[in-house]
């Protein structure tokens, strides 16, 4: 009863920790899957406001009274919690890439599956891979983390802080250009040793013009693929793992940026 007359007592300043705790369930992996009805988005993120509005001391700012600038103040603090969450998403979109990659190098560039992540069409290969990251992302506690770094942005960023250095915008260009790297190197080792596989292929329809390569090759491509992908899944896990600790690192230094 206590936190509810506290809360009563401060509405707007629980909404203002709700704005900012509701951008992250609109953004962050896991928390903004389509799979979670949006009224249990709504109680998780009450939830969480009466924690943070219990467990957290802040230094009351004067609010203003009128409208308009109340709800410049509140897209403010949904902005600090939906980077919380954006940048978390860099690694999938990473890893989606990758997988649009495979699947043109297998064959499988005319298969599109429904992601359940975004509810659209996504390469078989990335719908995959996507969904073995989301499982690595809730094993490793990695949701968790991003709680964590919402709670350290009040500390960072206090209500009604959030300014933003020049660097942030070069911190983000930086991080959608590592996106794209990283997208690379985890589907170099398959695509490099398929495109060894079509070299080869190409070299078999040279010297043995009577032989169907076409119809091997598709086959083939499927199998050595799948085959790599079952070899290298212990460095993909070991890879997910450190972009993911990566992810929580650049969130702190994007929040301490942005205050």
């Amino acid at each position: 009863m206590e936190i509810l007359n506290q809360i009563a007592s401060k509405i707007d300043l629980f909404l203002l920790i709700m704005a900012r705790i509701g951008g992250i369930f609109t953004t962050g992996p896991v928390y903004s899957n389509r799979a979670i009805p949006r009224q249990v988005r709504v109680l998780m993120t009450v939830m969480i406001s009466i924690i943070v509005i219990a467990g957290v001391r802040f230094e009351m700012p004067e609010i203003p009274s009128k409208l308009e600038h109340f709800i410049v103040l509140l897209a403010g603090e949904m902005i600090i919690g939906m980077i919380v969450g954006f940048v978390a998403q860099f690694t999938f979109a990473a890893i989606q890439f990758a997988g649009q990659a495979l699947d043109m190098q297998m064959g499988f560039g005319i298969t599109n599956v429904i992601d359940p992540l975004y509810g659209t069409q996504a390469p078989l290969m990335g719908s995959f891979q996507n969904l073995l990251a989301l499982l690595l992302f809730l094993a490793t506690d990695s949701h968790h983390y991003m709680i964590a770094a919402l709670f350290q942005s009040y500390q960072k960023i206090p209500l009604f802080g959030l300014v933003g250095e020049k660097e942030v915008y070069k911190v983000m260009i930086d991080l959608f250009g590592n996106m794209l790297v990283t997208g690379v190197k985890i589907a170099m080792p398959v695509v490099g040793a398929l495109f060894v596989a079509e070299v080869a292929l190409g070299m078999i329809a040279r010297t043995m013009p009577e032989m169907q390569v076409y119809f091997v090759g598709i086959p083939a491509k499927i199998v050595v693929g799948l085959l790599l992908l079952i070899m290298i899944l212990p460095i993909y896990i070991i890879t997910l793992e450190f972009l993911f600790k990566k992810d929580y690192q650049d969130t702190l230094n994007i929040l301490k940026l942005l205050g």
